[in-house]
């Protein structure tokens, strides 16, 4: 090898590279952003279309089937889905993740703006944007007043003091929620103004006309330029109520003598709360590429500097903090990270003979690791809980290859005296096969580059993380581990004294050896049975596989809890808000809170706000998991029925469950998301029985848990249908009814009033309690097109009906969801029970049934992690066969993988593992480090056959003169793994199953490349009837 023996030849030159790469990863290091995931950039592309009053079925009819009928055509599309509500269209464009997000961008661009022209004229511009992780809040502050009205600090806020988190560094904007919204409101008296014969359209010219602020150009005198201004915006609401409306016989009508000017609010529709005190939640959002913990420090500092300027009635509360789990999950990686450095050292120190050997290996150690955090700097990374696992897991295999390196070394020192280059000769015989084994290792994680799909988007960071710490680890080992040795040992014969640790692991070996011995020479001799059992065993490794459920990813230990309320539909936001109240004074009462923060009358998420009136929840934080004896899934389970049991609500659906992590794609909110499709002809109250009728059928399944229908079609709504040819008699169209009808009962916005630097709307509206019933909609006066007023009785009907609150709908289908959380199973396997249960069920013709959530997720991206690991074998076999130039060889290594599902299915069963994606990487990692292995083996018994030995005694040296240095590198694998298996620290849990599944194979994987290989390789290369002596 000749770039070992130039490092050894050249110390002061690699002692230099060594530094530099140290300091370059210092600089890397302090650059790195702190965030919770990986930078995921999903190729999905969210449109907007407001449509003020239009009904849910309008939308369908006008906007949504126009739209995606032409958005289907999109290439590369993975699947369309969208909501229709009231005034509102929502349509979420999913490309396939193999699209660039930009790309699909300007693809949904160019779709709408040929589509433009065939929507509705009266629609608002649709809001097309891209869908990002960072649209999420980093930060929510609840502000609350003890003597300033709802409507006083929601003004106070919007216009003043949210601008102080606003322009924070990394902040890219604040959204609010909650509170009273200021506007004058003009009470309409119907009756009088009636008696002046004065219409609702004439009151809102007069106000337009009389509040100018209108420039007329400008005029030059002599040297002077003067603007000039035609200066009219209203002053004071007695200016507005003195204006004049119109005149009569009997004088001048002002607006005071019909109507009631008031500086009021709009009507609330949002209500936020933490602990109990209703207040102003601001939503503050990160910029893109901005470190979540720097902007969390930089709000909570500006915080406790607002907190001193402020008075003592106005209170500032932090109610979300991405950062502190964030915060909290790296720092608990980061301690595993440090005691799997401190295990593996240990281990390392303890079966090397000599200070000078342990010293050559742990100045390794910080080259590769300092000098991955330059690379993950280069790359953009960022410390999140995956690069950390990948420093974690890597962490078992970064003295892998010292450790070979340094034990031939010792090796030739021991054995060859005499050799006048023992470093050089010890370092360039190992050289090809660490060489070998590192390409062959990294060439497992080329399909996550090359595979599409969420599993290699959000893992991607950790296996380049991974590949890149063994790429610099070959090449420590091939540099820096020699020419330490080589200055270390120089003129220095190696000591034959050794330490005491050193006698204890020399002995600890050689017992091993006397236990291996008889049975690799019986093993050899029963091969064929040996090689039996070893397939056998493969019948309880998929017996345990099946025993240990599945799912997408395991859930954070992050302590947040939602608790979920659903009202009958029609229900007022006050009703709601009552039965939240309860369920707040039943949380506080509980032990291991931190917080709770309730939001009554619909939903926030990101920058949008959905107002429904019967909808609420409660978000809850637990305290962290040190603190609490239970995690977060168990918790929410003992919360739950003491929810259920203390709430009196009837007709409400209340579901208590693990809050869903915030920033991954996921295609629903629940574990089970059944979807009941039908075309646009079937009416929704049709689906809705099916859904009903599956709901009904699951409902006994005991592991199934806020079991509900997604849509309620009993919204209740006054339908006024009006006789067109008599109101064509009368000059009246139903444009005007709507209008005029709007304008009454939701107000008209007729102009804006400026207060200081600020402007508010001016609302028309009639006094809400004149309006209350179909009786008083049915006496709105109308006027004909002579001037003539008529009650819209005359030419309508207005009754009352149900209808959908929202129309759901998926690639053009109308949806209903039968939705649920699993507790007590995984979702793997409550998926395949539920479609037991359902497999006899009879959809009527026309109908589909599809399942969504996690079990869809889980589904698909199993699927595609199938994929990766079969291209992941296939291209390690690749790699295999060009450096051992043949084809059973690498055969005998790569077979051993699916031999392992013993030692993983088993181990993951004993500590109640789900089998899940992390699992999968686990089983990639564990491939690479088996693979290792094997070449270390197979290299040695070539090595000694060219020599001239038989092949049995080949085969039983190598096997006793590499069981010390593959016993170190897998004992220290599953030292380094220790901490996260145990799952020490937040944010460990999510990386746990990746460290089970490397421990129970590597510790049954001692068994396969001891016994298995050797008993394999003479099956494969012996004769018949060769006797083992």
């Amino acid at each position: 090898m000749n770039l070992t023996i130039q490092s050894i030849k050249r110390p002061a030159g690699t002692i230099m590279l060594m530094i530099v790469i140290m300091v370059v990863g210092i600089a890397g290091f302090l650059r790195l952003p702190t965030n919770m995931l990986p930078d995921i950039t999903y190729p999905m592309v969210k449109v907007y279309v407001y449509w003020p009053g239009a009904t849910p079925e309008q939308l369908e009819n006008e906007v949504a089937t126009v739209i995606e009928r032409k958005m289907a055509t999109v290439d590369n599309l993975d699947y369309l889905e969208s909501t229709c509500e009231e005034g509102v269209y929502t349509l979420l464009v999913n490309f396939d993740f193999s699209v660039d997000r930009d790309v699909a961008y300007q693809d949904v661009l160019a779709k709408m703006g040929l589509i433009k022209k065939e929507l509705p004229k009266d629609i608002l511009e649709p809001v097309i944007f891209k869908a990002d992780p960072s649209q999420l809040p980093v930060v929510e502050i609840l502000v609350s007043s003890d003597n300033l009205s709802l409507t006083q600090l929601r003004t106070w806020v919007e216009n003043e003091f949210q601008e102080e988190f606003a322009s924070v560094k990394g902040s890219a904007g604040t959204a609010l929620s909650g509170g009273m919204l200021r506007e004058i409101r003009i009470h309409i008296d119907q009756t009088k103004m009636q008696g002046y014969d004065i219409t609702l359209q004439e009151i809102a010219t007069r106000l337009q006309a009389e509040n100018i602020d209108m420039v007329g150009g400008r005029v030059i005198t002599g040297t002077r330029d003067y603007t000039i201004r035609t200066y009219g915006e209203f002053q004071s609401l007695t200016e507005i109520e003195n204006l004049i409306i119109k005149k009569s016989d009997n004088g001048q009508i002002l607006l005071k003598d019909i109507a009631l000017v008031e500086d009021q609010n709009q009507l609330q529709r949002i209500k936020t709360k933490y602990n109990g005190n209703e207040g102003i939640r601001i939503s503050i959002f990160k910029q893109a590429d901005a470190n979540a913990v720097i902007v969390s420090d930089l709000i909570a500092e500006r915080m406790e500097e607002l907190r001193e300027e402020l008075p003592p009635t106005t209170k500032i509360e932090m109610i979300y903090d991405q950062a502190e789990y964030v915060r909290l999950a790296t720092k608990g990686v980061r301690d595993a990270m440090l005691m799997a450095a401190l295990l593996v050292t240990l281990v390392t120190a303890f079966f090397l003979s000599g200070w000078r050997r342990v010293m050559s290996l742990i100045l390794s150690l910080p080259v590769t690791l300092i000098g991955t955090f330059f690379l993950m700097d280069l790359l953009g990374f960022s410390i999140n809980i995956f690069t950390l696992g990948g420093l974690v897991v890597a962490m078992t295999v970064v003295l892998d290859n010292s450790v070979v390196m340094l034990e031939n070394i010792t090796r030739i020192q021991e054995t060859e005296p005499d050799e006048p280059n023992q470093i050089i000769k010890g370092a360039t015989q190992i050289g090809g096969a660490i060489i070998s084994a590192t390409v062959t290792f990294l060439a497992l994680f080329v399909p996550f580059l090359l595979v599409s799909g969420l599993t290699s988007l959000l893992f991607r960071e950790l296996v380049i993380t991974i590949a890149i710490i063994i790429f610099l680890s070959m090449l420590v080992s091939l540099t820096v581990t020699p020419t330490i040795m080589s200055l270390l040992y120089k003129n220095k014969k190696p000591s034959k004294k050794h330490s005491l640790i050193a006698r204890i692991s020399d002995k600890f070996i050689e017992i091993l050896v006397k236990i291996y011995n008889p049975i690799l020479h019986w093993s050899l001799k029963l091969r064929w049975l040996v090689l039996l059992i070893f397939i056998l065993l493969l019948i309880p490794g998929y017996y345990y596989l099946q025993k240990t459920g599945s799912e997408f990813l395991p859930k954070a230990d992050d302590g947040l809890i939602t608790v979920k309320v659903i009202m009958p539909t029609g229900t007022s936001m006050d009703e709601t808000e009552k039965v939240l109240n309860q369920i707040e004074k039943v949380v506080e009462k509980q032990d291991y809170i931190h917080g709770y923060a309730s939001l009554s009358g619909g939903k926030v998420w990101g920058l949008v706000t959905t107002e429904k009136s019967f909808e609420g929840e409660l978000n809850i934080q637990l305290v962290p998991t040190a603190q609490r004896p239970m995690n977060t899934d168990e918790y929410a389970d003992m919360l739950r029925p003491i929810v259920m049991k203390s709430v009196k609500a009837p007709g409400a659906t209340i579901k208590v469950f693990h809050t869903k992590m915030k920033g991954i794609r996921q295609t629903g909110n629940f574990d089970i998301e059944i979807e009941i499709l039908a075309p646009r002809n079937v009416q929704m109250t049709d689906i809705f029985k099916q859904a009903s009728n599956i709901r009904n059928k699951i409902k006994d399944l005991e592991f199934l848990t806020g079991l509900d229908v997604s849509l309620q079609i009993t919204k209740p709504e006054y339908q006024i249908k009006v006789d067109r040819q008599r109101a064509y008699d009368l000059g009246i169209s139903y444009q005007d009814v709507a209008i005029t009808i709007k304008n009454l009962v939701d107000g008209n916005v007729a102009t804006r009033y400026k207060d200081g630097e600020y402007y508010y709307p001016i609302r028309i509206v009639t006094d809400e309690k004149e309006i209350t019933s179909s009786e008083d909609l049915e006496n709105i006066f109308l006027y004909t097109s002579t001037g003539a007023k008529i009650p819209l009785r005359t030419i309508a009907d207005v009754e009352k009906v149900t209808g959908p609150v929202q129309i759901d709908r998926k690639n053009q289908d109308r949806v209903i969801k039968v939705t649920a959380n699993v507790s007590g199973k995984t979702v793997g396997d409550a998926t395949t029970e539920l479609k037991s249960v359902l497999a006899d069920y009879n959809l009527p013709s026309g109908y589909k049934i599809n399942y969504g959530g996690q079990s869809q997720m889980l589904s698909e991206n199993m699927t595609q992690m199938a994929i990766i690991l079969l291209f992941a074998l296939f291209l390690g076999y690749a790699v295999l066969v060009f450096y051992f130039e043949s084809f059973l060889k690498p055969l005998i290594i790569i077979i051993r993988i699916p031999l392992s599902l013993a030692g993983i299915s088993f181990a993951m069963y004993i500590t109640n593992t789900p089998f899940s994606v992390t699992a999968l990487i686990g089983v990639i990692m564990l491939t690479g480090m088996e693979i290792n292995n094997g070449v270390l083996l197979l290299t040695f018994i070539d090595e000694l056959r060219e020599q001239g030995k038989g092949i049995v005694e080949a085969i039983k040296e190598a096997a006793i003169v590499r069981l010390r240095p593959i016993l170190i590198t897998d004992i220290n694998s599953l030292f380094g793994l220790t901490p996260l298996a145990l799952a020490i620290g937040d944010g460990t849990e999510m990386l746990r199953p990746m460290s089970i599944v490397v421990i129970g194979g590597l510790l049954f994987g001692l068994l396969l490349v001891f016994i298995f290989i050797p008993v394999v390789y003479l099956i494969l290369y012996g004769k018949r009837n060769l006797k083992v002596n």
